[in-house]
């Protein structure tokens, strides 16, 4: 009766590693798609307001969720090196290319007339969203493998300890 009771608690325990493996790689997309919205308010807000980079931020991250934003909303020194620390410590979860591709806004931002700013926005949009994009379809592809093979592993545990 216990062994059977351990060898149940084994093939669950595998099954929720593969499952947090999984809502691992949903929260990756959700920070996508954070990001994608507050590059959004971004392009509005220097399109329609005329607002310095350290409000931007302070009004871009606040509603943020998937994420720690706190880093982003208290920038005050050196705007694009807090704004790249900010990056680091905030977007640790996050797919490294996404990541990356966010860190380009530091380059720019601030430094160059709205229009330029604004399509340097854009292509940091479209590279967050096609990653996002590709991302999702993995993800909807890999869904089931990633179930049953932590289920898989856990029952060949349990043949192996028999």
């Amino acid at each position: 009766m216990i062994r059977l009771l351990l060898n149940s608690a084994i093939v669950v325990s595998c099954f929720l590693i593969s499952l947090e493996k999984l809502n691992s790689e949903r929260r990756k997309i959700q920070i996508a798609k954070e990001l994608e919205n507050v590059i959004f308010q971004l392009e509005a807000l220097i399109k329609y307001g005329s607002y310095d980079v350290y409000q931007l931020c302070e009004r871009c991250f606040s509603d943020v969720t998937a994420f720690d934003a706190g880093s982003f909303v208290e920038i005050k020194d050196s705007f694009s090196e807090s704004f790249l620390k900010a990056c680091e410590k905030s977007l640790e979860t996050a797919d490294k290319s996404t990541k990356s591709a966010f860190m380009k806004i530091a380059d720019f931002l601030g430094m160059f007339e709205s229009d330029t700013q604004i399509a340097g926005l854009e292509n940091v949009l479209e590279e967050i969203k096609s990653r996002r994009i590709a991302m999702e379809n993995e993800l909807a592809a890999k869904r089931k493998i990633y179930l049953c093979l932590g289920a898989f592993s856990g029952i060949v545990i349990c043949l192996v300890l028999m």
